[in-house]
């Protein structure tokens, strides 16, 4: 539930933001707001339609239907709770937090970014029909959502290191089976990892995607004990993985390796993808260490233009990264995208994501390599520390 401690922080956040706003209005119906959970608590999603008012100074309001206000139960005492039951009664509360003012909420102009836009239209409608003016919320989910504490980051750090020996192992394992004549499948391999994550204490939420040859063009592959192919000598293997402490941060890595003597469009590919990672890295470091702002989407296009200009721009099949917090391994932080959408968020320091561009060849071939980056007012931290810097030959 949401604090003093927390409510000061946002606060803060409100007072720095470019856009002058008066209140963040949290609106949620039975969840379909991540981020009134990720402020005010899990515990408080309901069955009727809420919101959570925090005014720019003062104390916070909750406007909550009578047959949800039990779980609001351990609000203080001394915020207001405002209960409504009929519909008349919602507008009557919220009109006097509303009229003429400024509220950020979570849109996204034009749907841009859809990890901010999860307020309905109509919803929309009834607030400015009561005279508030919305803006996007966008930039206070960024800091006090999505930002990393130095707990977060020493948990990262850990968990990453973890990540990236589970990773060399495999690959190295499904090797030396190749070439002993006894291969192993995508599966088998697949349920080796899963073991390793929980032997190294790490807990995860999916399988890893373990793809070897043209599967890994099919970005959402995952064997089963039914489709299931021979990791043999002569194609790649890809190997996407994630994990985390039990009350951490994900680490998300994606490592690639041949089976046998990689081919020279293999060697190609691979040149390609690991230097529009580090073009995105390079700009990131160069903007953050100088104190320049830089966003998402910049960080998209510049590891993007190293795919195109290379001459495989339509083989890409997704934006560059994805944001890392608190909320999960696909967080609600900037993405690095200029691809799907256009995210204009400013990489702001504290928060992480995921740096991964890809070639995708249909029924051929999928290259990726995925590492992840925390940013700090002086730089970038890119974990794991030592990631894979070119392709790994097993």
């Amino acid at each position: 539930m949401l604090d003093d401690k927390r409510l000061i922080a946002i606060q803060d956040a409100m007072r720095e933001m470019a856009d002058p706003v008066d209140a963040w209005l949290v609106f949620d119906f039975r969840g379909m707001n991540p981020i009134m959970a990720a402020v005010a608590g899990p515990e408080i999603v309901g069955s009727r339609r809420q919101y959570l008012h925090i005014p720019r100074s003062g104390a916070p309001t909750a406007v909550v239907h009578r047959i949800d206000s039990e779980l609001w139960r351990d609000w203080p005492s001394q915020w207001p709770r405002r209960v409504w039951v009929r519909r008349e009664q919602l507008a009557e509360e919220l009109s006097p937090l509303v009229k003429g003012r400024t509220v950020a909420m979570e849109y996204s102009p034009n749907g841009d970014v859809p990890y901010g836009d999860y307020v309905p239209a109509g919803t929309m409608e009834l607030l400015r029909g009561l005279g508030a003016k919305p803006i996007s919320s966008a930039e206070l989910v960024t800091r006090c959502c999505s930002a990393w504490s130095a707990a977060d980051l020493s948990s990262h750090l850990r968990a990453a290191e973890k990540i990236a020996a589970i990773a060399r192992e495999a690959l190295a394992l499904a090797g030396s089976r190749a070439g002993a004549g006894t291969p192993m499948r995508e599966y088998e391999l697949m349920r080796w990892v899963v073991d390793a994550i929980g032997r190294a204490g790490l807990v995860t939420e999916s399988n890893p995607s373990v793809s070897f040859g043209a599967n890994a063009a099919r970005i959402h592959y995952e064997p089963t004990a039914e489709e299931s192919a021979l990791i043999e000598s002569g194609q790649l293997l890809l190997l996407d993985l994630w994990g985390k402490e039990a009350d951490g941060i994900y680490a998300d890595q994606t490592w690639m390796a041949s089976i046998g003597a990689p081919s020279d469009r293999a060697l190609e590919l691979w040149s390609v993808v690991a230097t529009a990672r580090d073009a995105a890295i390079g700009l990131l470091q160069d903007r953050l260490s100088s104190g320049r702002p830089v966003t998402g989407g910049e960080a998209d296009a510049a590891s993007r233009a190293v795919i195109v200009d290379a001459g495989f721009g339509d083989r890409i099949a997704c934006r560059t990264g994805h944001s890392i917090d608190r909320v999960g391994l696909h967080g609600y932080g900037p993405t690095l995208d200029d691809t799907e959408s256009y995210d204009g968020r400013l990489i702001v320091p504290g928060v992480g994501f995921s740096i991964e561009p890809g070639i995708y060849v249909d029924g051929e071939v999928g290259i990726r390599t995925e590492v992840n980056a925390h940013a700090r007012k002086d730089g970038l931290d890119v974990t794991p520390r030592d990631y894979q810097r070119e392709l790994m030959v097993v």
